[in-house]
């Protein structure tokens, strides 16, 4: 689990205020010719403090952690408060000394803001990062052109430090007051058309301070893609909801035209029709409701059997389902296959296997091993011969044959027991999407 995943459940942090503790650990890499170990301890909801580690991953733990705790607690460490966006500290900057360190200065910090290597870059750049390095008193060493440009459409260019911080945080501070009571700081700021973050990390040594690196990113572009996506995906929400509705419109004159008959067999290829086009509409309903094209089969394959229950069960028998097994998320195309097959199969059990009965069983299991996804369809009827597999030439069988073989890659099977029927579906991994929960 991530910073962010790891900060939404434990604090209350905004998104946008999580991204800049992301952007503050991204460039961490600067400070370690002076700091060492360096962890954010940030407040977390109720007694929780969440530990943010500087290490290449930036794993978070939580506060019963003993091992970072005690890290924490090493009487070598020192502490600088952190700010993110308003006054209120939301936790502390933790870090050790570098002991290796004789001369103690900027020269190292200016020396690599001047000629970045690759290796400090964050891996995962969209835009590129504005550098720029105060000293002690609150003027500029240097500037790259990237923050020179980004401090200048926003109205900062040839500001002190101290000018640029009460800027940013809405106040008028004294001259000498942020320097004097140096923290690591951070904001997002909206000026006209401009998104912009802004991390600020004191350099201390000894006591002392040394100066300042500025880091400022221009998100503007990045935010109106997101927007852009954000707009997209309703749209395509939408798009599901007005299909899963058609689907079920689709189904309503089917049923229409279901009462103009009293032939049995019609009735049944028509409630079978019905069935399959509402497994269909149960994947669109998914998807509309939101936003990952991923579709849980263990829940479809519920949602279908209580479905077919509800559609073709005699109100005079008792037939229960049951659903056990593994929550599998597969991509809405996979997820469409495999729900027409498991339609199918559910449907046939219970045309077939309780024939002359008025209670019985139904049960789906959905599993998965390292390379298969296997699910099964078991029931507790009379049971199907030998000879009547050889001969099953259905509709039904023939939809799931065809999807098995040419889309899924896998195999089917159907075994008559004892007491009952079991039909299972396997199919390998590597031909479909399957998305990790």
């Amino acid at each position: 689990m991530g910073i962010r995943e790891k900060c939404l459940i434990h604090t209350d942090l905004k998104s946008d205020q999580i991204a800049i503790l992301e952007k503050m650990v991204e460039h961490f890499a600067f400070l370690q010719p002076y700091y060492k170990n360096i962890v954010l301890e940030i407040n977390g909801n109720g007694d929780d403090t969440v530990f943010v580690s500087s290490k290449d991953t930036a794993e978070i733990f939580s506060s019963h952690d003993g091992h970072l705790k005690s890290r924490s607690d090493n009487p070598r460490t020192k502490r600088i408060p952190l700010f993110i966006d308003d006054h209120h500290v939301i936790g502390q900057v933790v870090y050790e000394e570098n002991p290796t360190l004789s001369v103690v200065n900027l020269d190292q910090l200016l020396d690599l803001c001047r000629h970045v290597p690759d290796s400090f870059h964050p891996t995962d750049y969209l835009v590129p990062d504005g550098l720029a390095v105060f000293d002690a008193s609150g003027q500029i060493q240097t500037v790259n052109f990237v923050a020179e440009n980004i401090l200048y459409r926003l109205g900062f260019a040839g500001m002190g430090l101290n000018q640029l911080v009460s800027s940013l945080r809405g106040e008028q501070e004294q001259e000498e007051t942020f320097l004097s009571r140096p923290a690591f700081f951070g904001t997002y700021v909206q000026i006209k058309q401009f998104d912009v973050s802004i991390v600020l990390n004191p350099i201390i040594f000894g006591n002392e301070l040394l100066g300042f690196l500025l880091i400022v990113s221009d998100l503007t572009l990045i935010k109106k893609k997101e927007k852009e996506l954000m707009e997209k995906s309703t749209v395509i929400k939408e798009i599901h909801h007005r299909v899963k509705n058609n689907l079920q419109t689709i189904t309503s004159l089917l049923r229409l035209q279901m009462r103009r008959t009293n032939l049995k067999l019609v009735e049944t290829v028509f409630t079978e029709s019905i069935n399959r086009i509402l497994s269909i509409a149960l994947i669109h309903e998914a998807l509309s409701k939101q936003d990952l094209e991923v579709v849980n089969i263990k829940q479809t394959s519920f949602n279908i059997l209580q479905m077919i229950l509800s559609n073709m069960v005699d109100p005079s028998k008792k037939i229960n389902g049951e659903i056990s097994g593994d929550d599998i998320y597969l991509s809405a195309t996979a997820a469409s296959s495999v729900s027409l097959c498991i339609t199918e199969l559910i449907q046939n059990a219970v045309e077939h296997a309780f024939a002359n009965r008025t209670d019985g069983n139904i049960r789906v299991a959905v599993e998965q091993t390292q390379e298969h996804i296997i699910i099964s369809v078991k029931d507790n009827g009379v049971g199907i011969s030998p000879a009547k597999i050889q001969n099953e030439s259905s509709l039904g069988m023939q939809i799931v044959n065809t999807i098995i073989q040419h889309k899924l890659k896998g195999d089917f099977s159907i075994e008559g027991q004892r007491y009952g029927t079991v039909a299972c579906i396997r199919f390998p991994k590597s031909n479909i999407e399957v998305i990790e929960a």
